[in-house]
């Protein structure tokens, strides 16, 4: 048996008698930028995506939350009838309520509060403080229901933002405590201690969903890089009735399904983490006709590619579509007001 080793010899030999530089083997890895490196942050930032021992504590709880979790708290922790992830909206609240209450606390502790006003002062911080802490609850509920349906490397990253929030969240809580204990200084430097791991841990969610795209729709390119005009992407006769099939529309994949009502073309890469709907099924909701993901089952409405059941909460990309009198069916992306699609390719359609 030829093993890898002595086809790469055999091609450095090649390249010796015939005077060619040594070829390159074909898994070699990027290497970093001498000239340009990372910037420092990004690689502090990347590095939970790497620990690959957190994934056995990874997969039971991630099994926990899809088992005790019935499907509709399920779909509106996501925020899917919102159609707006609910986890960032209930962050705003926690965050924003620590941030004031430690604003609070610094001015007072600085003495920057006059005398008369610090009683006024305490109350307002300790209320701001209860309430961000109120609010934590069903933002971790939502935060760990999202985190379920990820990638894992997008979860080993999660639960390391997921730990931040928790030291921050069991700092608020002894602030708290020590301003009830009559302990005010204490509960002060307890309440922006929370607010810098808070802070810390909010990076980590920002690059979770900025740079991992976790809880970004992964089909809002579609409309922008679809080729403009008609294509043809299958004829009446091949596609089966509630048989997903996969085309192309120009450069971009969509998928195809024809019901005993119709046919509907969709963008193929779904809106949740970007899975192939083609490798998905059609199913029947409350009388309508929905395509089911095959990763996490984020489930859409073929009439108009709505939400009907998370983790997705982005619509999926519906295509304007027709039949041909020869039974070719057609596709063509539906702009945006005033953005006008790619420019159209020789092979469309009339």
């Amino acid at each position: 048996m030829i093993t890898e080793g002595d086809r790469f010899a055999g091609l450095r030999e090649q390249g010796e008698a015939g005077g060619m530089a040594e070829q390159r083997p074909a898994d070699a890895r990027p290497q970093p930028s001498a000239v340009a490196p990372r910037p420092l942050l990004l690689r502090i930032l990347d590095v939970p995506v790497h620990w690959a021992w957190l994934d056995p504590l990874a997969g039971p709880v991630r099994d926990l939350v899809h088992r005790v979790e019935p499907r509709w708290l399920a779909d509106l922790l996501h925020g899917s009838p919102i159609g707006h992830p609910l986890h960032p909206i209930l962050a705003q609240v926690v965050v924003g309520s620590w941030t004031s209450s430690a604003l609070v606390d610094a001015l007072t502790l600085t003495g920057l509060v006059p005398d008369d006003l610090e009683e006024g002062a305490e109350a307002a911080s300790t209320t701001l403080a209860a309430t961000g802490l109120a609010a934590a609850l069903p933002t971790i509920a939502s935060g760990w229901t999202d985190w379920s349906d990820l990638h894992e490397d997008q979860q080993r990253l999660g639960l390391v933002h997921a730990a931040g929030n928790y030291a921050a969240t069991a700092m608020v809580a002894l602030s708290l405590v020590q301003r009830w204990r009559g302990r005010r200084t204490s509960g002060r430097l307890w309440s922006m201690a929370a607010l810098t791991t808070a802070t810390a841990g909010a990076a980590l969610g920002g690059h979770l969903a900025y740079r991992w795209a976790a809880g970004a729709s992964h089909a809002e390119h579609v409309p922008h890089v679809a080729p403009e005009g008609w294509y043809a992407v299958g004829a009446w006769d091949d596609l089966e009735v509630d048989s997903p099939a996969k085309a192309q529309l120009g450069d971009v994949p969509v998928v195809v399904v024809r019901t005993h009502t119709g046919v509907t073309v969709l963008a193929d890469s779904c809106s949740h983490l970007a899975a192939p709907l083609s490798g998905g099924r059609v199913v029947r909701e409350r009388g309508e006709d929905c395509l089911v993901c095959p990763w996490h089952g984020s489930t859409f409405r073929l009439a108009d590619g709505s939400v009907a059941h998370g983790p997705a909460t982005a619509p999926q990309p519906v295509l304007a579509s027709r039949v041909e009198p020869d039974g070719t069916v057609l596709a063509r992306v539906v702009e945006l007001p005033g953005v006008a699609a790619s420019p159209g390719l020789d092979s469309r359609a009339g």
